[in-house]
This record gives structure tokens, sequence and C-alpha cells, in this order.
């Protein structure tokens, strides 16, 4: 059965940063954008008529905080998952979206494939909502941490993607997810998990056009 597109508002008062992450979302797949408001008080109407699945959401809007939309749409009932993307990283705003229910939380700039996690885990919040017995398997992929250690990830998956460096080459996640029939957001949560490790080292691309990537070799 072919899920229905999860509708989507850009709230972002950056024209350029609103267009790459509808391109993002474009590119992602499953996701229909209704449109991207530039102000609070834009996004207020528009989310109040065109009632979105998800907003991905700014923090710091000419008129006000984005969060204060998740808010009152959480008051009023919405049923409505928000990812923050935003430069705010401070306590205050990060506990406000984690109490309000948000999806997510990406400080700019936010590499793509990050940004590909996000809307992962936004695909799978959408198919528990949709699920009349919720099963252990899935609040396990729902709450599982993002690789802050081994618990969350596979052995072997770990162990052939350990392989997949030992040429010695500096490799991105989108090879490496090649190479051993894994998406790109798969391979680069092992080759994070290996950074962090010291296993791996990381370093920008210098090659890329357009998006940044990161190329991973053996430390």
């Amino acid at each position: 059965m072919t899920r229905a597109p999860i509708r989507t508002l850009i709230v972002e008062d950056d024209p350029q940063i609103a267009d790459l992450h509808r391109r993002l979302l474009e590119r992602a797949g499953g996701f229909e954008v209704l449109g991207s408001a530039e102000t609070l008080r834009i996004a207020r109407a528009m989310s109040r008529t065109l009632r979105p699945d998800l907003l991905l959401l700014d923090v710091h809007l000419p008129d006000g905080r984005g969060l204060d939309l998740l808010r009152e749409l959480r008051l009023e009932g919405a049923q409505v998952d928000a990812v923050l993307v935003t430069a705010a990283s401070d306590a205050s705003s990060v506990q406000s979206a984690l109490l309000h229910g948000a999806a997510d939380y990406l400080v700019k700039p936010a590499t793509p494939e990050r940004f590909a996690l996000a809307l992962e885990r936004v695909r799978e919040r959408a198919a528990l909502w949709a699920q009349r017995d919720v099963r252990q398997g899935h609040l396990d992929a729902l709450f599982t941490p993002l690789a802050d250690d081994a618990s969350g990830l596979d052995a072997e998956t770990l162990r052939r993607v350990r392989a997949a460096l030992r040429d010695g080459a500096a490799h991105t996640a989108q090879e490496v997810g090649q190479a051993l029939g894994l998406s790109r957001v798969t391979a680069w949560r092992y080759l994070e998990y290996l950074t962090a490790q010291g296993e791996v080292s990381a370093a920008a691309d210098a090659r890329s056009v357009g998006r940044p990537a990161k190329r991973y070799r053996r430390a």
C-alpha cells in the first residue's frame, strides 16, 4: 500500500535556505511541499488553512519565534510534526522543541546527510501514527539514539563498513552505501559512529560541487 506524501510547510525567512530545503525534500521523495512562509504571521495563516503534516521550522523569524507556532498548534490539537532547522542552539529553544514534540532539531548549517536522517525519522513517526497496534520494533526504530554507541547499530553492517575503508582511500557516505547496498543515510550513521570512536577521520570534500560532502578514511 502506497502511503500518501507527507505534506510539508517550510517556515524560513531566508529564501535561499527555503529553496534548498524544498530541493532536499523533493530529492528525498515521499514529501509534498505545500509552500513556504517567511514570517510567523504567514506561517500561522498557512498552517491553519493548509493543515500540513510537517513543519520545517526556523526559530528566529522577523516577527516572532517559530516555536510559538508549534506551541499554539499543539494547544489547538493539530496533528502536525516538526523538524527545527535553525541557528538557535540555546538550551531553552532545544528544551521547548522537545517539550512540544518536535521530531528532530538541526542546527544550521545542517549537512544534507543529517537533513536526510531527520526526514527518515519523520517517516518513521508517520508510519507509527498509521499503526493500529504499535509493536516494540516500531518503537525501537523511533527511539534508538543516533549512534551514540554501538547498541543502536548492527554488528555485521558495522563490520562491512569497516571493511569498505580498509583500502586506505577516502570515501563519501554515498560511495560506501553504493558499495554495500545501503542507503546513504545508513552508511553515514555508521561512518559517523566510527569517526566518534576515533577509528575513522572525516574531512570536507573539496571536490564536491553543490551540496557539501565529507570523505571518510581509516585513521
